[in-house]
């Protein structure tokens, strides 16, 4: 017989037909499938079968774990905000609890172990509110797993998909909270529940102003009955919403190839304007209209291959070319090698592009034919049809129950099955209603702002959590103060870094504890102009995200001011950046009647442009406000007269680029700067697109084409199963793609093989003999690191192999004859020897050499 104590925290809690019973228990015991219990208040013992009753442990039942939880109370003993009264509510709320059940997710938070996938979940098939592919992927790992990961970069959806969620929680008889660390992202969930008519099942509590608030202004339950379906009226709506289901499943793979391939052209047509502004083509060369893209590059590398071995074309070439290469002129054999591979480069591009627009078209009638909108439309509705024919089953001819704000804690249980969605902050949510609710699900939203002491407090009334967030915005920010003090405890704990305070919001501690949690990013974007999402996509996102917004205005997408050169900024305020924006943005864009906002890094220049704009429509504020608002323009004004690390923030700065909708206006100071940060990347992405003249004595490079020739290349060498035909190069190659996929270096691309004399723009720095060697069809680069945001070289690489490049060699004098080249150029060259060692190293720190 097990004897029941009562320390603060109990070790177990018995429930008797699913009601926790524990305080009034004695003792228990089972005998032959029977549990004999004994009451506390009589003595007297009672018999139940023994499915009746659970016992269920507690999370806390190791050393460790109590630790952890110990450490979360201490730090809500530290951090938490105090009432005029000088109560801290939110170390109450950990003092109230008094059990943690080992079911719930908080359980493995706390012993750092991941749960396991549920044994039975059937696909989710309705989806009320739409869905895309990578939403319906979200879902369904919500469903499929206690705890999941969806991951929502900015206008990607996140809200549809919790909305989706709910839906399908409610029509399984399960309970939701939806939580935020503010209110206004709850909110946003209710509204779209109320423009739906099914906010009835809802209700936004957490604070104590929020729970006077719906106690003052509970609603009826509206007239249900147009909801109800006959079972053969939802049977026939079942097959026709899992026809259209799979239907749509379908297209939305054609639609997101479609998204993908428009961005393509775009890009590709966009280089080839850039090569025809550096490639002067002094002849034309007809070629056969049905000759292919890969037939050019073939063609490319023949005469590349011709002129390193001297030769001539011979009256066998002459015949075959126009067989294998759709060469139709005979003045082509008369015309140098350069010149050559710049006309089929410049044939590459023109029939590429027509390759992807016949490509485009194809894709378009497909989906042109099978009405995607109006189909999508009939699927949301028969999908809305049969959620809300379970909400008339479960709530037509009944009312709402009067509740009182003491009944939200003595009635909870009522109250949950009348709600069975809550609204609350992570703050306030264990307060919303009694201690011992326990939620089906938690939905945890914008969870990078969540700090881990109420994330901790969500996730201990949660049966199955889904963290919803996006680490590549801002997280929730920790003062220095509050830092040291909450680091102090840490220490004195000895936890595991994913628990410590001061850097980590809910969302980095989950995906650090638990690298393999099963994680959906929400790839498909529809708010942005293609051009200004796609810089985000490219440097934050790492080319993931599906852009399926489109452009809707004629206006520029992209724009830089630069003021006049000069220390403007003072005390964190620029006026000479806000003159700029009154009298030269606002009337030179035509922003008097449109919807724009100003962002900035700084408080001080928000108060100064907020003064400026008083009595207008026009929002200004800080970044970090701005986060989950939009405007057809945004404009950003980055304050600094040299950009500091706070304002170059990639957070920060991928926040405030994705509020604009139509059109960015960047606003700097017009100081020369040659730092190679966030922000000279996205004036260099600027530049690129808007085919702004940059000083430069280097060419862009055509990235597009030089990837196709090298994928080209390597299938003609894929004989020898090699990138190069050095395995000392192949090897290099692979530890550069290899350092190139971290974060940190994300936004560098590499090409190999690069021909010398297609990088400088003029050889007017160099001698004779230079020059010369420059231009020689044989001189490349063996790599070659470039920006591709800007499509500017960052760093050549050699490998050299020991003999070959010995100094006193002749290869050892054209060596230093490169190196005093890309010194003149002003291009960072990196030479590693075949018998060196230490190269990962030594490739990470020169490029981060080239970013300062």
């Amino acid at each position: 017989m097990h004897k029941n104590t009562s320390p603060q925290l109990k070790s177990q809690a018995i429930y008797i037909d699913g009601n926790e019973r524990t305080d009034e228990i004695e003792s228990y015991s089972f005998e032959g499938g029977k549990c004999v219990v004994v009451y506390k208040n009589n003595g007297k013992s009672y018999s139940y079968h023994q499915n009746k009753i659970q016992i269920v442990k507690s999370a806390l039942k190791t050393q460790k774990a109590e630790n952890i939880f110990s450490y979360f109370k201490e730090i809500a003993e530290t951090i938490g905000l105090k009432t005029e009264e000088g109560n801290n509510i939110l170390a109450d709320s950990y003092e109230r609890i008094s059990f943690i059940p080992e079911t719930l997710i908080l359980s493995n938070y706390f012993n750092k172990k991941q749960p396991e996938k549920n044994e039975r979940s059937s696909p989710i098939e309705i989806f009320p509110f739409g869905f895309n592919l990578s939403q319906k992927d979200g879902v369904n790992n919500a469903f499929s797993y206690p705890l999941s990961v969806i991951e929502g970069p900015p206008g990607t959806g996140k809200t549809q998909t919790i909305l989706n969620i709910i839906a399908n929680a409610v029509m399984n008889n399960q309970t939701v909270a939806v939580v935020s660390s503010n209110n206004s992202a709850t909110k946003n969930v209710f509204e779209k529940l109320e423009k739906n008519g099914i906010s009835f099942m809802a209700a936004l509590l957490g604070s104590s102003q929020n729970k006077k608030e719906f106690i003052e202004s509970q609603t009826e339950i509206p007239d249900l009955s147009d909801w109800s379906l006959s079972f053969e009226e939802a049977s026939a709506l079942q097959q026709s919403n899992t026809l259209l289901f799979a239907q749509l499943s379908e297209k939305l793979e054609l639609k997101n190839e479609l998204a993908y391939l428009k961005l393509e052209i775009e890009n590709i047509e966009t280089e080839y304007q850039h090569f025809s502004f550096a490639n002067t083509l002094f002849a034309e060369v007809r070629f056969k209209k049905n000759v292919s893209s890969d037939q050019l590059l073939s063609l490319w590398i023949t005469i590349e291959n011709y002129e390193q071995l001297g030769k001539k074309f011979n009256w066998w070439r002459k015949l075959t070319f126009p067989f294998l290469y759709g060469v139709r002129d005979k003045n082509f054999y008369e015309l140098s090698y350069q010149d050559l591979i710049r006309l089929v480069q410049s044939k590459y591009y023109t029939t590429k592009i027509s390759e992807l627009k016949l490509k485009r078209q194809d894709l378009e009638s497909a989906l042109q034919d099978f009405s995607f909108d109006e189909k999508m439309k009939d699927y949301t509705d028969v999908s809305m049809q049969l959620f809300k024919n379970i909400l008339h089953k479960r709530y037509n001819g009944k009312q709402h129950k009067e509740y009182t704000e003491r009944d939200l804690r003595s009635r909870s249980q009522e109250f949950i099955e009348d709600y069975p969605v809550i609204m609350s902050t992570t703050y306030s949510l264990r307060r919303s209603l009694a201690e011992n609710v326990m939620y089906d699900f938690v939905i945890i939203d914008e969870s990078s702002q969540v700090d881990l002491a109420t994330g901790v407090l969500a996730l201990s009334c949660a049966k199955r959590a889904v963290i919803v967030g996006d680490l590549k915005q801002l997280p929730n920010v920790v003062d220095a103060q509050t830092a040291q003090k909450t680091d102090f405890i840490f220490q004195s704990y000895q936890l595991p870094e994913a628990y410590r305070y001061s850097n980590h919001s809910l969302l980095s501690s989950i995906t650090e504890m638990f690298p393999d949690i099963p994680k959906t990013l929400l790839k498909e974007h529809y708010r942005c102009h293609p051009q200004i999402i796609d810089f985000c996509n490219r440097k934050f996102y790492d080319n993931q995200l599906i852009i399926l917004s489109e452009a809707k205005t004629d206006r520029n997408p992209l724009v830089v001011y630069k003021t006049v050169a000069g220390n403007h900024a003072r005390e964190r305020m620029n006026q000479r950046q806000i003159d700029v924006i009154t009298q030269e943005i606002i009337p030179q864009q035509s922003l008097e009647d449109v919807d724009f906002g100003i962002v900035t890094p700084y408080r001080n220049q928000t108060s100064a442009l907020q003064n400026t704009f008083q009595g207008t429509q026009i929002k200004a504020d800080t970044v970090d406000k701005f986060q989950g608002r939009e405007n057809d323009v945004i404009i950003l004004s980055t304050v600094d007269n040299e950009i500091s690390d706070f304002t170059d923030n990639p957070n920060r700065l991928n926040v405030a680029i994705s509020r604009a909708k139509d059109q960015l206006i960047l606003v700097v100071n017009g100081n020369e700067s040659e730092k190679d940060n966030n922000i000279s990347d996205l004036i260099r992405y600027i530049d690129y697109h808007n085919f702004d003249i940059v000083k430069s004595e280097l060419h862009s490079i055509f990235d597009h084409l030089y990837k196709g020739y090298e994928e080209k290349r390597r299938v003609l060498l894929s004989g020898q199963k090699k990138k190069s035909v050095f395995d000392s190069e192949n090897l290099m190659y692979l530890l550069i793609n290899e350092v190139l996929s971290h974060d940190e270096f994300s936004k560098y691309g590499v090409v190999l093989h690069f021909p010398l004399r297609n990088l400088l723009l003029d050889f007017d720095k160099l001698s004779e003999e230079e020059e010369r060697y420059a231009k020689h069809h044989a001189t490349h680069l063996d790599f070659l690191i470039y920006n591709k945001l800007g499509k500017n070289p960052v760093l050549a690489i050699e490998v050299d192999g020991y003999e070959y490049h010995r100094k006193e060699s002749l290869q050892g004098e054209r060596d230093q004859m490169k190196n005093e080249i890309l010194e003149k150029y002003r291009v960072a060259l990196l030479r590693f020897s075949t018998t060196g060692s230490g190269e990962r190293e030594r490739l990470i720190d020169a490029l981060k050499t080239v970013r300062k």
